[in-house]
């Protein structure tokens, strides 16, 4: 049987001889009107003054967008808060953009563009937050567990705080979206180090999951100390439209619109799979491998220990500097030991390796790139192919009788739950 599953902006098709359960959940349908759906939301804000009311007598605003590996949809959030702020007699020039980059790369002009449109590139003064420059950063002391909260100063500074993103299931802290612009949108290195080493990070994927969490908690509290004022974030469907808009309280709208996303992506499959064939759900979210690792933490969930994983991604902008720490280790049981030791650091991503290194110990992992270099994959324990047919076929001869196969085509986004036994 012929399939496909996303591979950067297009569908890579592949053809299996074996049956395969494609895990996809019923897409939500469409807003009708997505503008109609933001403005009613910054209409009946949930459990906060509405926006205009809030910015009345202000002098400025600043609105933290996410980066370019997080599609939300920056433009028209950005648009309709713009306008909220305008009516309530902030003009454009006391409107800055801050981008939400955490401890990635700056974006660059054109992705700017991209990210907001070319009308508010030029309406806004736009900052790519940087997590390593002190002249970004301010120190609000630490909160009651011991988290150092380091952020940019324009959020506090700011006479209005407002973040906007996209709610997902996320492998560390259950849900995308809310409290996490700020931490570790755009917290400092110091900030991050802590909140995504052990113990506040969970040692294994907790998609969903934001009870007794306490990198989400962490993340809340550090949002609260800066004072954000507003939010507004979408839930999209598998196809990348928006399903619903929540907007108002740090927490409260948030929670809202987790229980939009609970909706639209939980699914629940039988059993656990011999083999698993995962993309991230295409560009950006195969942008590159530190992005990619994403995917890996809904394969882990369905997945025979000792099974293989197949990763299609196709990671154009190559892999990030966590690969360090992976070709200088023996095993990836190393990498875990040397990250539990020293937890995580901003120059190497260590964190992002330890996840990969998570999957690595327990599956056999094939990754499907015509973008990187084989030769590196091997150093960081992965096998390289160069079809899904490939892969699936060496997979295949592990299995003592007809594997089970899963296609997992929109991992990222996946809230994946195994039915009891």
């Amino acid at each position: 049987m012929i399939y496909q599953i996303p591979y950067g902006k297009e569908m890579l098709k592949f053809e299996l001889d074996t049956p395969v359960d494609e895990l996809v959940v019923k897409p939500l349908e469409r807003l009708s009107n997505e503008r109609e759906a933001v403005q009613d939301a910054l209409r009946h804000p949930i459990g906060a003054e509405k926006l205009g009311d809030l910015a009345a007598g202000k002098k400025n605003a600043v609105i933290v967008i996410n980066d370019i590996t997080r599609p939300a949809p920056s433009a028209l959030l950005v648009e309709e808060l713009a306008n909220e702020l305008n009516a309530a007699g902030m003009p454009d020039s006391a409107i800055t953009l801050l981008v939400a980059t955490g401890n990635h790369r700056p974006n660059t002009e054109e992705e700017l563009k991209g990210m907001v449109g070319e009308a508010n590139f030029s309406r806004f003064l736009i900052v790519n937050h940087n997590a390593s420059d002190p002249e970004q950063l301010v120190y609000l002391g630490k909160t009651k567990h011991g988290l150092d909260v380091e952020v940019n100063r324009l959020v506090v500074e700011a006479d209005v705080t407002i973040t906007t993103g996209i709610i997902t299931p996320h492998q560390t802290a259950g849900f995308s979206g809310g409290r996490k612009s700020i931490v570790p949108g755009v917290a400092g290195v110091k900030s991050l180090m802590q909140h995504h080493s052990f113990p506040i990070r969970s040692e294994e994927p907790v998609m969903g999951k934001m009870e007794h969490n306490r990198f989400h908690e962490e993340a809340v509290e550090a949002a609260r100390k800066v004072g954000v004022d507003f939010i507004v974030n979408v839930v999209k469907n598998n196809e990348g439209h928006i399903v619903g808009v929540v907007a108002g309280d740090l927490e409260e709208a948030h929670e809202a619109g987790v229980q939009i996303c609970r909706h639209a992506w939980e699914l629940e499959v039988p059993e656990l799979y011999d083999i698993t064939i995962v993309s991230p759900g295409g560009y950006p979210k195969d942008f590159d491998m530190h992005q990619s690792q994403k995917a890996l933490a809904s394969a882990e969930i369905i997945t025979k220990p000792g099974g293989s994983i197949i990763l299609v991604a196709e990671c154009q902008d190559g892999i990030g500097s966590f690969s360090k720490l992976m070709a200088e280790s023996r095993d990836p049981q190393e990498v875990i030991r040397r990250f539990k030791e020293d937890g995580f650091s901003s120059q190497n991503h260590s964190s992002k390796a330890y996840m990969y290194a998570r999957a690595l110990a327990k599956y056999h992992i094939y990754f499907i790139s015509g973008h990187l270099d084989p030769i590196e994959l091997k150093k960081m324990f992965f096998v390289p192919s160069e079809t899904i047919e490939a892969a699936y076929h060496n997979a295949k001869q592990m299995c003592a009788s007809v594997p089970k196969v899963a296609l997992l085509p929109y991992a990222v986004d996946c809230l994946l739950k195994v039915k009891p036994t």
